[in-house]
């Protein structure tokens, strides 16, 4: 299923509207006010209550995001089998548009969708080249756009058609080689930057229990804070706020990055932004215990 525009706006809206609600809860309900020198939340309560509002706020349209993008790679991934197999059929004595229609018979995943509404209005009356203008502009992607006019020119060659088809299709065999291969070069940085996040939150905890749980403790000790030493030393809340927040922002960035050098677009990159900050939400509480 494949969200059209208007869709995809109101998600975003909605999703935004219900996100923001929760974000100000702590501050309509007194849970949080800004104070000197603690001018974000100290407590991981009120943190977690604003991080499941931004989660609420692009988890949903994550989602949908993710799944037109999954649908875009089934159409790029099913239009060249459905040349090859609309060639082959031609090779073997049928007409292109009669090709066309057996193969409309296939599972070519929402592409088969298009190509029986595209049959339809053919054998109603429309043109052939109408018919595979709006199989394209119905897909909505560029593999279906050089689909659909490489059918209309070989069509209109006549004697020429086969010749057509096959340089159509050696052309996108290469292209599907190409993408696999770029899509498997690509896959090494998913794990680079999960493997970041993990190793900045190993870094957070260490700074937090290691030198600055300690030296806060040092800090609150009456002995100490007579000598004035430990004076500037804040609650050591605040610093497990601070890197927490830095955590999140890490993983909202990270994974708009990755979506944007794998699947090359940024809004494909939320769900991995979704996936980082549970996971950062989940080790700040669970090493809070």
């Amino acid at each position: 299923m494949y969200f059209e525009q208007k869709y995809r706006v109101a998600v975003w809206i909605v999703s935004g509207v219900v996100g923001l609600v929760i974000v100000l809860a702590p501050i309509l309900f007194g849970l949080y006010a800004p104070e000197q020198p603690y001018t974000i939340p100290t407590s991981q309560k009120v943190n977690n209550i604003l991080v499941l509002g931004l989660l609420i706020a692009l988890g949903i349209p994550a989602i949908v995001e993710f799944n037109n993008y999954r649908w875009g790679r089934q159409v790029d991934k099913n239009i060249p089998r459905l040349l090859r197999d609309v060639t082959e059929a031609v090779r073997s004595g049928m007409t292109l548009p009669k090709a066309l229609e057996e193969a409309s018979q296939r599972n070519y995943g929402p592409v088969s969708k298009e190509l029986e509404h595209a049959i339809s209005t053919f054998s109603f009356g429309a043109s052939f080249e109408d018919s595979l203008t709006s199989f394209a502009r119905r897909l909505r992607r560029p593999g279906a756009l050089r689909f659909s006019t490489t059918l209309v020119e070989a069509h209109q060659t006549g004697g020429r058609l086969i010749e057509v088809l096959n340089a159509s299709v050696e052309l996108s065999s290469s292209l599907e080689e190409y993408k696999d291969e770029q899509n498997t070069s690509m896959r090494p940085y998913m794990m680079t930057m999960y493997m970041t996040t993990l190793i900045f939150l190993t870094m957070a905890y260490v700074i937090l229990h290691q030198f600055l749980g300690p030296l806060s403790a040092a800090a609150s000790n009456t002995s100490m804070q007579k000598t004035g030493l430990l004076g500037g030393v804040l609650d050591i809340n605040y610093y497990t706020s601070l890197l927490f927040w830095a955590s999140v922002l890490e993983s909202v960035f990270a994974g708009l990055i990755l979506g944007k050098i794998v699947d090359r677009a940024l809004s494909a990159g939320l769900r991995h932004s979704m996936i980082l900050m549970v996971i950062t939400l989940a080790f700040f509480n669970i090493s809070a215990i």
